[in-house]
């Protein structure tokens, strides 16, 4: 069963997205919301990257060891291991909780269910609830920290280049690799002015000032916008949110409630849409991989810092 072709920049925001970010994406994609941060990551992964293989226990028999590695490392996971092993990993990742199916939890487990598990994990499905406890407990034990969690590193950095794949392509698109923060066209302009326009209703004075202030000079929020897509890159999710309000604050322009956060993240969301297209009026053109090593982690918290600092002169 062929793997389709892997879109990187899809990859990274999943790796590198929070909770909340991550719910937001299922619920606008009819995806469950159900469960921790990880088997959420890991359903959106399957929902965006991987919808068209059978990932039942059935489709996972059919996949070659290559292919087993492959899927593991698109989920961020570790990829070593023997094709059973394999099996097993890409098994428990996309079917099971890993902060509920703990080798503690199995002395509480119905004996059903074990072996369930067994036949799951090609183990031995005979004998008394002792011995399939240890059979489990065998296969959790050397599995331990190899799936139910990504990699801490995608967590923090996100991709650093192409995902490594040996059997599927990565996707390169001239458009999609290059950062395109362009000047926002007047329809967004209009279409963010009256969506903060709209915000003002049932809006705390404070926070009324700020998006009247907005609302009223749009330029001046596309521009604030633009520069956080050239430091975040161009995909928008709500640490981008985050890092506008920031640089608003520093310019005057404080909000304090959870409504008016989410008005400016639709409208940032609205110009953000404008860098996705066939303009050649670029602010910037910086290749991706660049740009992340250009501004990593270290460097967002150095520019974070600078703010703070910043805001208590």
């Amino acid at each position: 069963m062929a793997i389709p072709e892997v879109d990187p920049l899809v990859l990274d925001r999943l790796y590198r997205s929070d909770l909340r970010s991550l719910r937001e994406n299922a619920e606008h994609e009819g995806v469950s919301k159900r469960g921790s941060v990880e088997v959420l990551r890991a359903s959106l992964i399957r929902h965006h990257v991987l919808s068209d293989l059978d990932l039942s226990w059935e489709g996972i028999q059919s996949f070659s060891n290559r292919e087993l590695g492959d899927l593991l490392r698109i989920f961020g996971v570790k990829a070593s291991g023997s094709h059973k092993e394999r099996r097993q990993r890409i098994w428990l990742h996309v079917t099971q909780d890993a902060n509920r199916l703990t080798v503690e939890s199995l002395a509480t487990m119905e004996r059903q269910k074990l072996v369930d598990l067994c036949r799951n994990l090609e183990i031995p499905s005979n004998g008394p609830r002792t011995v399939l406890m240890g059979h489990v407990a065998g296969v959790l034990a050397s599995q331990r920290r190899a799936w139910g969690h990504i990699k801490r590193s995608l967590r923090r950095n996100g991709l650093l280049g192409d995902p490594k794949l040996e059997t599927t392509k990565v996707r390169r698109s001239g458009s999609e690799s290059k950062i395109g923060v362009r000047v926002p066209d007047v329809a967004s302009l209009e279409d963010v002015s009256d969506l903060l326009s709209r915000a003002l209703e049932n809006t705390e004075p404070q926070d009324s000032r700020v998006l009247q202030n907005l609302s009223s000079d749009p330029g001046k929020f596309g521009r604030m916008v633009g520069t956080v897509g050239l430091v975040r890159g161009p995909t928008w999710d709500r640490s981008s949110t985050d890092l506008l309000i920031s640089i608003m604050s520093v310019r005057g322009l404080k909000i304090s409630s959870e409504r008016a956060r989410r008005d400016l993240h639709l409208a940032a969301s609205r110009i953000a849409e404008c860098w996705i297209g066939e303009s050649d009026e670029i602010l910037e053109g910086i290749d991706l991989e660049s740009l992340r090593y250009r501004f990593d982690n270290r460097g967002i918290e150095e520019l974070a810092s600078a703010i703070m600092r910043s805001r208590s002169e």
